[in-house]
């Protein structure tokens, strides 16, 4: 099919691009690198889809977001208007209204009733009460984590013994009590004419293997594209197959590299059997990167040449330039690198780059917190994505209660907090025990007069016992800050285990924190720097104290990075076991999952990357020393560049940060650190 308007189309587009605009009959497979346009891809294929007199309403755009596919299809409309007819939007949405229309195809009635989460949660919990689960010994997950555990088995196609295994190890022995749940929890909602969110994919999957279904959708929806295909799950790679099984007209467009979703449930797989199931299909590559300089995509490159399970490509940068060198800088201990990071975001602001246009990117929050307070302390305003900010996390405000009680014994709602957490004080309790103390003069007072008639005779008291020995180790004069701030971890371990199901993943949070707190001459000033505004909706905002408004610093997960850019990004905290992540070391695909993780990372910089870690860690009250993440080690990215006559600067910046001088010649910095690493001068690991 040709269009009148191709000349212009090939003015618009580059060869690789207008080739997949201009595919339109059979299947194809757009691999569509970082920064490469393939929101204009599809913008210009629907386009050229309703100008060869297809039907709009014959077109069909799932996205994963219904801001994506409104913001392509409004883009087409500008060139024509009849292109908003198209019917675009979510895999949950379609599927919803596919239902709505069949339901009683499947045995629902056309009324049936859509759960939300908070619903859903309840919904299993009944289940489980019906079940008996409550009169076990043993505590069982809370109804949120049974049905994220029910949830996840239905998004990956697995069993939930495996779910526990890899994400709720601690919970591995309830494994046949959750797979009745699950069938419980299925049957109830069939009874009760109820879905809930993931039912929308599972019973259109259903729908569609009926022929009579799939035909009439067949010949409702002629043309089919699938925009960020390398993060459906296998429900929604089997439905976009079903859907285009019969006419074969399907346009799958993502990126292989870019998968980092499976702790969701995306399948990388289904990426990479596209061609499997559509033999007779066409790929077609897009490597001309819009975003980031040559020297920067030549790391990226030299990631994705590491990679094994992968469709080959290389970026080439259209900007025409090479760029600066990116930087690989080692420090002595993340407080060193936060210091160095935090100075150079300023020193860049005063030099004309934007706060705006700086991001700092980790692959897990905690990492950020050394530097949050290095940015607080500066005045930095900052905005932090990829969940709560740490200070905001129940975790966090639990333990930083206890010390909150001995540096201020008439701190009432940190006295609330700590004694609701013990087993037998409920609202009441606390309450009356709260007035007693705040009537108290003295934090001796409250220990020798309030707290020790409390310890006996209730069923809370030996808890507030336990808590009454904590306040006294605590409040020993002249005790170090970050041993007071130990005695509270010890103390609240079991309380974490207890409070949450994934006290495991919460770890990381409170032994940084710990680190944090070791650094303060007392207890006053750590809560002083700590007692800050709350944040809002999960993203902290410090304002900055200038008299104009200016847009925030970036801080951010790397997944909640991805599609994102800025013109300089400092990806931080590069060891093995941080990047990639301890758990993923034994399992090869979620091992491939964090190397597609760190080019994600990588690919975000448009101008200026920098990459750094630290020698120096700490965990358990215990120093380690840390490695450089086996992505960047020399095997792998640096011998690669060097190969290729592309060096990176690399340099080890923990002195120089403090003396203000360059600890090494900067013609042999690259050799320096291939000697170290080969352990020929001396180095550790």
């Amino acid at each position: 099919m040709l269009s009148e308007r191709v000349p212009d189309f090939k003015k618009s587009l580059n060869p690789s691009q207008f080739a997949a605009v201009i595919t339109t009959d059979g299947p194809v497979l757009v691999i569509a690198g970082a920064g490469s346009g393939k929101t204009r891809v599809i913008e210009y294929r629907v386009l050229y889809l309703v100008e060869n007199k297809v039907s709009p309403g014959s077109i069909l755009l799932l996205t994963f977001t219904r801001s994506a596919a409104r913001e392509m299809i409004s883009r087409a409309s500008r060139h024509d208007p009849r292109c908003k007819d198209v019917e675009g939007g979510t895999f949950h949405s379609f599927a919803y209204r596919q239902l709505k229309r069949y339901a009683k195809r499947i045995g629902f009635s056309e009324s049936f009733s859509l759960l939300d989460e908070g619903d859903a949660g309840e919904a299993v919990h009944r289940c489980s009460v019906k079940l008996g689960f409550f009169e076990k010994e043993r505590r069982l997950p809370k109804k949120e984590t049974l049905r994220a555990i029910i949830s996840m088995s239905i998004n990956k196609g697995t069993s939930v013994g495996e779910v526990l295994k890899k994400d709720y190890p601690h919970f591995l022995e309830f494994s046949a009590d959750l797979e009745r749940l699950r069938r419980e929890y299925a049957a109830y909602k069939i009874a009760k004419n109820y879905l809930d969110y993931d039912d929308l994919l599972v019973y259109l999957r259903l729908l569609l293997e009926k022929e009579e279904i799939r035909d009439r959708l067949s010949r409702k929806y002629k043309y089919i594209m699938v925009d960020e295909y390398q993060d459906t799950n296998r429900l929604q790679g089997d439905i976009a197959y079903l859907l285009s099984e019969d006419r074969r007209n399907i346009m799958a467009v993502g990126d292989d590299a870019q998968s980092i979703y499976g702790f969701r449930g995306a399948s990388h797989e289904n990426i990479m059997e596209f061609p499997k199931r559509f033999a007779e299909c066409a790929i077609i590559k897009l490597e001309e990167n819009y975003r980031s300089t040559q020297a920067i995509l030549d790391v990226a490159n030299a990631v994705l040449e590491n990679m094994k399970n992968k469709y080959s490509k290389c970026l080439v940068s259209a900007r025409k330039q090479a760029g600066e060198k990116p930087e690989l800088l080692f420090f002595k201990d993340s407080h060193e690198e936060a210091e160095w990071i935090a100075h150079t975001i300023k020193t860049q602001r005063d030099e004309g780059v934007p706060l705006a246009h700086q991001a700092v990117l980790f692959r897990s929050q905690y990492l950020s917190i050394p530097l949050q307070a290095e940015l607080s302390r500066r005045n930095i305003p900052f905005e932090v994505f990829g969940g709560l900010k740490f200070y905001e996390t129940a975790h966090v405000k639990d333990v930083m209660s206890h010390l909150k009680i001995v540096a201020n014994p008439k701190d009432e709602l940190a006295w609330n907090r700590v004694l609701t957490m013990i087993d037998g004080i409920g609202p009441r309790t606390a309450e009356h025990i709260c007035g007693e103390i705040l009537a108290s003069a003295s934090l001796s007072e409250v220990l020798d007069a309030v707290l020790r008639k409390h310890t006996s005779g209730h069923r809370y008291s030996g808890g507030l016992t336990r808590l009454s020995s904590l306040i006294k180790g605590i409040h020993k004069e002249g005790f170090p800050v970050g041993e007071q701030f130990g005695l509270v971890l010890d103390y609240y371990m079991p309380l974490l285990k207890d409070r949450f199901d994934d006290w495991h993943l919460r770890l990381n949070d409170l032994e940084t924190l710990r680190q944090v707190a070791a650094r303060y001459a007392s207890l006053e000033e750590l809560l002083e720097d700590f007692t800050i505004e709350p944040p809002e909706r999960g993203v902290w905002r410090v304002e900055p104290s200038t008299p104009y408004e200016e847009k925030p610093l970036t801080l951010s997960t790397i997944h909640s990075a991805k599609g994102l850019e800025w013109e300089c990004v400092f990806l931080m905290g590069l060891m093995d076991g941080v990047l990639p992540v301890a758990f993923s070391l034994d399992h090869e695909d979620e091992m491939e999952e964090e190397q597609r993780l760190f080019y994600v990372g990588v690919t975000r910089a448009k101008t200026r990357l920098v990459m750094s870690l630290h020698h120096e860690g700490f965990r358990g009250g215990i120093t380690q020393f840390n490695k450089m993440s086996r992505f960047v080690d020399v095997p792998n990215v640096l011998s690669k560049l060097s190969a290729k006559g592309i060096p990176m600067r690399v340099e080890d910046r923990h002195k120089e940060f403090e003396r203000g001088a360059p600890l090494y010649d900067k013609d042999s910095l690259l050799q320096r650190v291939i000697d170290l690493m080969e352990k020929k001068d001396g180095g550790g690991e």
